[in-house]
Protein backbone atom coordinates (compact mmCIF):
# COMPACT_ATOMS: atom_id res chain seq x y z
CA UNK A 1 0.00 0.00 0.00
CA UNK A 2 2.48 2.29 1.05
CA UNK A 3 4.70 1.53 -2.10
CA UNK A 4 2.14 2.38 -4.33
CA UNK A 5 1.63 6.09 -2.90
CA UNK A 6 4.93 6.21 -3.03
CA UNK A 7 5.59 5.42 -6.97
CA UNK A 8 1.87 8.01 -7.52
CA UNK A 9 3.32 10.63 -5.56
CA UNK A 10 7.41 10.68 -6.74
CA UNK A 11 9.05 10.33 -10.59
CA UNK A 12 10.44 6.33 -10.97
CA UNK A 13 13.89 8.37 -11.11
CA UNK A 14 13.54 9.88 -7.94
CA UNK A 15 12.46 6.63 -6.47
CA UNK A 16 15.67 4.75 -8.17
CA UNK A 17 17.88 7.13 -6.95
CA UNK A 18 16.68 6.90 -3.26
CA UNK A 19 17.04 3.43 -2.26
CA UNK A 20 20.33 3.58 -4.32
CA UNK A 21 21.22 6.51 -1.75
CA UNK A 22 19.91 4.24 1.31
CA UNK A 23 21.87 1.14 -0.14
CA UNK A 24 25.20 3.34 -0.28
CA UNK A 25 24.69 4.68 3.45
CA UNK A 26 23.31 1.31 4.57
CA UNK A 27 27.19 -0.42 3.22
CA UNK A 28 28.88 2.29 5.04
CA UNK A 29 27.18 1.96 8.24
CA UNK A 30 27.46 -1.73 8.08
CA UNK A 31 31.40 -1.51 7.18
CA UNK A 32 31.71 0.60 10.30
CA UNK A 33 29.76 -1.02 12.75
CA UNK A 34 31.31 -4.59 11.85
CA UNK A 35 34.80 -3.07 14.05
CA UNK A 36 33.33 -3.95 17.02
CA UNK A 37 31.04 -5.65 18.67
CA UNK A 38 29.21 -2.95 20.75
CA UNK A 39 28.70 -0.78 17.37
CA UNK A 40 27.13 -3.60 15.79
CA UNK A 41 24.50 -4.64 18.50
CA UNK A 42 24.15 -0.25 18.05
CA UNK A 43 23.53 -0.83 14.67
CA UNK A 44 20.72 -3.88 14.42
CA UNK A 45 19.36 -1.75 17.76
CA UNK A 46 18.59 1.52 15.69
CA UNK A 47 19.20 1.16 11.93
CA UNK A 48 18.40 -2.38 11.49
CA UNK A 49 15.47 -4.73 12.26
CA UNK A 50 16.68 -7.96 10.88
CA UNK A 51 17.26 -9.85 13.86
CA UNK A 52 14.44 -8.44 15.65
CA UNK A 53 11.67 -11.57 15.13
CA UNK A 54 14.40 -14.22 15.97
CA UNK A 55 15.30 -12.24 19.28
CA UNK A 56 11.82 -12.36 19.98
CA UNK A 57 11.48 -15.77 19.05
CA UNK A 58 14.10 -17.38 21.00
CA UNK A 59 12.97 -15.91 24.71
CA UNK A 60 9.75 -16.53 23.56
CA UNK A 61 11.23 -20.12 23.04
CA UNK A 62 13.16 -19.97 26.54
CA UNK A 63 9.53 -18.96 28.14
CA UNK A 64 7.99 -21.96 26.93
CA UNK A 65 10.68 -24.38 27.75
CA UNK A 66 10.65 -23.25 31.59
CA UNK A 67 6.73 -23.06 31.67
CA UNK A 68 6.64 -26.75 30.29
CA UNK A 69 9.43 -28.03 33.10
CA UNK A 70 6.74 -26.04 35.64
CA UNK A 71 4.84 -28.35 34.16
CA UNK A 72 2.53 -26.11 32.12
CA UNK A 73 1.96 -28.58 28.95
CA UNK A 74 4.72 -30.45 29.24
CA UNK A 75 6.57 -32.11 26.19
CA UNK A 76 9.14 -34.72 25.62
CA UNK A 77 11.95 -32.41 24.28
CA UNK A 78 13.75 -32.18 27.87
CA UNK A 79 13.44 -35.78 28.38
CA UNK A 80 14.39 -36.77 24.96
CA UNK A 81 17.92 -35.23 25.48
CA UNK A 82 18.55 -36.52 29.15
CA UNK A 83 17.35 -40.05 28.21
CA UNK A 84 19.74 -39.93 25.43
CA UNK A 85 22.23 -38.61 28.27
CA UNK A 86 21.93 -41.43 29.75
CA UNK A 87 22.25 -43.65 26.86
CA UNK A 88 25.80 -41.53 26.25
CA UNK A 89 26.74 -42.75 30.05
CA UNK A 90 25.56 -46.61 29.00
CA UNK A 91 27.76 -47.17 26.18
CA UNK A 92 31.22 -45.15 27.81
CA UNK A 93 34.24 -47.34 27.21
CA UNK A 94 35.18 -47.74 30.16
CA UNK A 95 31.86 -47.57 31.91
CA UNK A 96 32.15 -45.48 35.24
CA UNK A 97 30.66 -46.87 38.34
CA UNK A 98 28.65 -43.44 38.58
CA UNK A 99 27.37 -41.24 36.01
CA UNK A 100 24.76 -39.38 35.57
CA UNK A 101 23.80 -38.23 39.28
CA UNK A 102 24.12 -34.27 38.59
CA UNK A 103 21.01 -34.99 36.52
CA UNK A 104 18.28 -38.24 37.22
CA UNK A 105 16.64 -36.64 39.79
CA UNK A 106 15.46 -34.15 37.20
CA UNK A 107 15.69 -36.83 34.03
CA UNK A 108 12.75 -38.56 36.58
CA UNK A 109 10.88 -35.53 37.58
CA UNK A 110 10.21 -34.72 33.87
CA UNK A 111 9.60 -38.39 33.60
CA UNK A 112 6.93 -38.80 36.10
CA UNK A 113 5.58 -34.90 34.44
CA UNK A 114 5.23 -36.20 30.61
CA UNK A 115 3.78 -39.42 32.34
CA UNK A 116 0.95 -37.76 34.38
CA UNK A 117 0.48 -35.34 31.15
CA UNK A 118 0.18 -38.29 28.75
CA UNK A 119 2.28 -36.52 26.32
CA UNK A 120 4.75 -38.81 25.30
CA UNK A 121 4.29 -41.33 22.10
CA UNK A 122 4.21 -45.34 23.06
CA UNK A 123 7.97 -44.95 21.06
CA UNK A 124 9.18 -42.54 23.61
CA UNK A 125 7.68 -44.26 26.69
CA UNK A 126 9.52 -47.34 25.93
CA UNK A 127 12.54 -46.06 24.60
CA UNK A 128 12.51 -44.05 28.06
CA UNK A 129 11.80 -47.07 30.33
CA UNK A 130 14.12 -49.49 28.47
CA UNK A 131 17.09 -46.97 29.30
CA UNK A 132 15.86 -46.47 32.77
CA UNK A 133 15.30 -49.56 33.41
CA UNK A 134 19.05 -50.13 32.17
CA UNK A 135 20.42 -47.34 34.08
CA UNK A 136 19.23 -48.37 37.39
CA UNK A 137 20.77 -51.90 36.85
CA UNK A 138 24.30 -51.52 36.26
CA UNK A 139 24.91 -47.74 37.94
CA UNK A 140 26.33 -47.59 41.10
CA UNK A 141 23.63 -46.85 43.50
CA UNK A 142 24.76 -43.36 45.60
CA UNK A 143 21.73 -41.56 47.92
CA UNK A 144 21.16 -39.61 45.01
CA UNK A 145 20.76 -41.99 42.91
CA UNK A 146 18.13 -44.60 45.20
CA UNK A 147 16.21 -41.74 45.65
CA UNK A 148 15.70 -41.00 42.11
CA UNK A 149 15.07 -44.63 41.61
CA UNK A 150 12.32 -44.62 43.95
CA UNK A 151 10.49 -42.09 42.16
CA UNK A 152 11.29 -44.23 38.94
CA UNK A 153 9.55 -46.80 40.81
CA UNK A 154 6.32 -44.83 41.91
CA UNK A 155 5.89 -42.98 38.43
CA UNK A 156 5.82 -46.03 36.66
CA UNK A 157 3.65 -48.15 39.15
CA UNK A 158 0.63 -47.70 36.31
CA UNK A 159 2.50 -47.90 32.95
CA UNK A 160 3.05 -51.41 30.87
CA UNK A 161 6.46 -53.05 32.28
CA UNK A 162 9.72 -52.17 30.24
CA UNK A 163 10.77 -54.26 27.86
CA UNK A 164 12.39 -57.87 29.01
CA UNK A 165 13.52 -59.02 25.15
CA UNK A 166 15.11 -56.54 21.95
CA UNK A 167 14.97 -53.29 24.62
CA UNK A 168 15.10 -49.99 23.50
CA UNK A 169 18.31 -49.41 24.90
CA UNK A 170 22.04 -49.12 24.02
CA UNK A 171 23.26 -52.66 21.93
CA UNK A 172 26.26 -53.99 20.39
CA UNK A 173 27.25 -52.52 16.87
CA UNK A 174 27.72 -56.10 15.58
CA UNK A 175 24.05 -56.45 16.58
CA UNK A 176 22.56 -53.69 14.46
CA UNK A 177 20.81 -54.81 11.01
CA UNK A 178 23.43 -55.25 8.12
CA UNK A 179 23.51 -53.24 5.08
CA UNK A 180 23.35 -54.66 1.97
CA UNK A 181 23.82 -51.43 0.21
CA UNK A 182 27.12 -51.36 -1.74
CA UNK A 183 28.53 -48.29 -1.79
CA UNK A 184 28.40 -47.37 -5.89
CA UNK A 185 24.45 -47.97 -5.59
CA UNK A 186 24.12 -45.26 -2.54
CA UNK A 187 26.57 -42.77 -4.69
CA UNK A 188 24.33 -43.76 -8.06
CA UNK A 189 21.29 -42.54 -5.78
CA UNK A 190 22.28 -39.50 -4.64
CA UNK A 191 23.62 -38.62 -8.57
CA UNK A 192 20.18 -39.24 -9.97
CA UNK A 193 18.51 -37.19 -7.25
CA UNK A 194 18.13 -33.50 -8.76
CA UNK A 195 16.21 -31.02 -8.12
CA UNK A 196 12.71 -31.24 -9.83
CA UNK A 197 10.62 -28.69 -10.41
CA UNK A 198 7.85 -30.18 -12.95
CA UNK A 199 5.29 -33.02 -11.53
CA UNK A 200 2.79 -35.03 -13.50
CA UNK A 201 -0.63 -34.00 -12.23
CA UNK A 202 -0.96 -37.03 -10.02
CA UNK A 203 -1.83 -37.20 -6.81
CA UNK A 204 1.04 -38.07 -3.92
CA UNK A 205 0.20 -41.07 -2.19
CA UNK A 206 0.01 -40.57 1.93
CA UNK A 207 1.71 -44.00 2.82
CA UNK A 208 4.51 -43.32 0.76
CA UNK A 209 4.97 -40.02 1.99
CA UNK A 210 4.66 -41.31 5.76
CA UNK A 211 7.52 -43.95 4.63
CA UNK A 212 9.37 -41.45 3.62
CA UNK A 213 9.45 -39.69 6.64
CA UNK A 214 9.89 -42.52 8.76
CA UNK A 215 13.03 -42.70 7.41
CA UNK A 216 14.35 -38.91 7.66
CA UNK A 217 13.21 -39.80 11.23
CA UNK A 218 16.06 -41.66 11.25
CA UNK A 219 18.32 -39.14 10.54
CA UNK A 220 21.31 -37.93 13.67
CA UNK A 221 19.10 -35.25 15.96
CA UNK A 222 21.22 -33.35 18.87
CA UNK A 223 20.40 -35.34 22.17
CA UNK A 224 17.82 -36.91 19.99
CA UNK A 225 15.61 -33.88 20.48
CA UNK A 226 14.40 -33.98 16.99
CA UNK A 227 12.97 -30.93 17.01
CA UNK A 228 10.89 -30.30 13.92
CA UNK A 229 7.81 -31.49 12.47
CA UNK A 230 6.69 -31.66 8.87
CA UNK A 231 3.44 -29.88 7.55
CA UNK A 232 2.16 -31.82 4.32
CA UNK A 233 -0.24 -30.36 1.73
CA UNK A 234 -1.30 -33.36 -0.48
CA UNK A 235 -3.93 -31.24 -1.62
CA UNK A 236 -2.60 -29.63 -5.04
CA UNK A 237 -4.39 -26.27 -5.02
CA UNK A 238 -3.33 -25.89 -1.29
CA UNK A 239 0.53 -27.55 -1.94
CA UNK A 240 0.67 -24.77 -4.98
CA UNK A 241 -0.89 -21.84 -2.77
CA UNK A 242 1.81 -22.34 0.39
CA UNK A 243 4.72 -23.29 -2.50
CA UNK A 244 3.90 -19.79 -3.30
CA UNK A 245 4.88 -18.15 -0.57
CA UNK A 246 8.67 -18.44 -0.54
CA UNK A 247 10.60 -15.99 -2.83
CA UNK A 248 12.26 -18.26 -5.67
CA UNK A 249 8.95 -20.20 -7.15
CA UNK A 250 7.72 -18.15 -9.30
CA UNK A 251 7.32 -20.00 -12.75
CA UNK A 252 6.78 -23.09 -11.51
CA UNK A 253 5.05 -23.57 -8.08
CA UNK A 254 1.51 -23.91 -9.74
CA UNK A 255 1.98 -27.28 -10.75
CA UNK A 256 3.01 -28.48 -7.12
CA UNK A 257 1.24 -31.71 -6.16
CA UNK A 258 2.56 -31.60 -2.71
CA UNK A 259 4.17 -28.80 -0.32
CA UNK A 260 5.82 -29.63 2.62
CA UNK A 261 6.77 -27.17 5.48
CA UNK A 262 9.56 -27.97 7.69
CA UNK A 263 9.14 -26.15 10.70
CA UNK A 264 12.06 -26.23 14.04
CA UNK A 265 10.35 -25.43 17.29
CA UNK A 266 12.42 -23.48 19.07
CA UNK A 267 11.47 -24.05 22.66
CA UNK A 268 12.98 -27.92 22.97
CA UNK A 269 16.26 -25.41 24.30
CA UNK A 270 16.66 -23.19 26.97
CA UNK A 271 19.38 -21.07 25.63
CA UNK A 272 20.39 -18.86 23.15
CA UNK A 273 23.57 -20.65 22.06
CA UNK A 274 21.51 -23.83 20.67
CA UNK A 275 19.08 -21.16 18.23
CA UNK A 276 20.55 -22.76 14.97
CA UNK A 277 20.26 -26.74 15.74
CA UNK A 278 16.64 -26.78 14.43
CA UNK A 279 17.87 -25.64 10.75
CA UNK A 280 20.89 -28.25 11.47
CA UNK A 281 18.66 -31.39 12.99
CA UNK A 282 15.82 -30.48 9.89
CA UNK A 283 18.48 -30.47 7.42
CA UNK A 284 19.98 -33.84 8.11
CA UNK A 285 16.51 -34.66 7.75
CA UNK A 286 15.42 -33.48 4.59
CA UNK A 287 18.21 -34.79 3.00
CA UNK A 288 17.48 -38.10 4.19
CA UNK A 289 13.99 -37.49 3.47
CA UNK A 290 14.81 -36.43 0.05
CA UNK A 291 16.95 -39.78 -0.69
CA UNK A 292 13.94 -41.74 0.66
CA UNK A 293 11.75 -40.11 -1.94
CA UNK A 294 13.91 -41.03 -4.53
CA UNK A 295 13.53 -44.58 -4.05
CA UNK A 296 9.73 -44.55 -4.46
CA UNK A 297 9.96 -42.49 -8.13
CA UNK A 298 8.99 -39.31 -6.55
CA UNK A 299 11.53 -36.54 -7.46
CA UNK A 300 11.27 -33.33 -4.80
CA UNK A 301 13.05 -29.44 -4.72
CA UNK A 302 14.20 -28.11 -1.59
CA UNK A 303 13.16 -24.50 -1.52
CA UNK A 304 15.07 -21.82 0.42
CA UNK A 305 13.32 -20.08 3.25
CA UNK A 306 14.78 -16.18 3.25
CA UNK A 307 14.28 -14.81 7.06
CA UNK A 308 11.65 -12.08 5.21
CA UNK A 309 9.14 -10.19 7.85
CA UNK A 310 6.26 -10.69 5.14
CA UNK A 311 7.07 -14.04 4.68
CA UNK A 312 7.23 -15.10 7.74
CA UNK A 313 3.93 -13.55 9.07
CA UNK A 314 2.10 -14.88 5.96
CA UNK A 315 3.54 -18.45 6.90
CA UNK A 316 2.76 -18.19 10.50
CA UNK A 317 -1.00 -17.51 9.82
CA UNK A 318 -1.33 -20.11 7.10
CA UNK A 319 -0.04 -23.05 9.63
CA UNK A 320 -1.27 -21.35 12.95
CA UNK A 321 2.72 -21.40 14.41
CA UNK A 322 4.18 -20.13 17.85
CA UNK A 323 6.30 -17.52 17.62
CA UNK A 324 8.74 -19.95 18.60
CA UNK A 325 8.33 -22.20 15.60
CA UNK A 326 10.26 -21.25 12.75
CA UNK A 327 9.63 -22.32 8.95
CA UNK A 328 12.88 -24.06 7.88
CA UNK A 329 12.53 -24.89 4.26
CA UNK A 330 10.03 -25.87 2.19
CA UNK A 331 9.85 -29.03 -0.20
CA UNK A 332 8.34 -29.51 -3.65
CA UNK A 333 7.06 -33.42 -4.25
CA UNK A 334 5.49 -35.45 -6.87
CA UNK A 335 6.21 -37.57 -9.84
CA UNK A 336 8.53 -35.61 -12.04
CA UNK A 337 7.44 -35.35 -15.50
CA UNK A 338 9.57 -37.61 -18.07
CA UNK A 339 10.23 -34.80 -20.21
CA UNK A 340 10.71 -32.19 -18.03
CA UNK A 341 14.85 -30.49 -18.35
CA UNK A 342 16.41 -30.53 -14.63
CA UNK A 343 19.42 -28.40 -14.06
CA UNK A 344 22.84 -30.28 -14.23
CA UNK A 345 24.12 -28.22 -11.77
CA UNK A 346 28.07 -28.59 -11.41
CA UNK A 347 29.23 -30.27 -8.02
CA UNK A 348 32.20 -29.13 -6.14
CA UNK A 349 34.65 -32.46 -5.30
CA UNK A 350 36.51 -33.60 -2.68
CA UNK A 351 39.65 -32.30 -4.00
CA UNK A 352 37.93 -28.85 -4.12
CA UNK A 353 35.96 -29.40 -0.38
CA UNK A 354 38.97 -31.07 1.89
CA UNK A 355 40.88 -29.11 3.70
CA UNK A 356 43.48 -30.92 5.93
CA UNK A 357 44.96 -28.68 8.83
CA UNK A 358 48.49 -29.13 9.42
Amino acid sequence: MVKRIIKKLFPARLIVYLQGLRERVDIRLAVTASRSGWLSVLYYSLYSDEFRREMRSVLLARRRYYESQDGQSPNSFQLRRNIHRLEKGLIMQPRRPVFGEGYIKETIDYFSLCVEADCLTNVELRWAQDVLEEYFNVVQITETIGRARQLYHEASTTLPKATVSNPDSPQEYSNLVPSNIRFEEFAALCDRRHSVRWFEPKPVPRDLINAAIDVAATAPSACNRQPFKFYVFDDPARAQEIGAIPMGTAGFSQNFQCTIVVVGDLSAYPFEKDRHIIYIDSGLAVMQLQLALETQGLGSCAINWPDIERHERLMAKELDLEPYQRPVMLLAVGYPQGDALVPYSAKKTAADLVVRPK
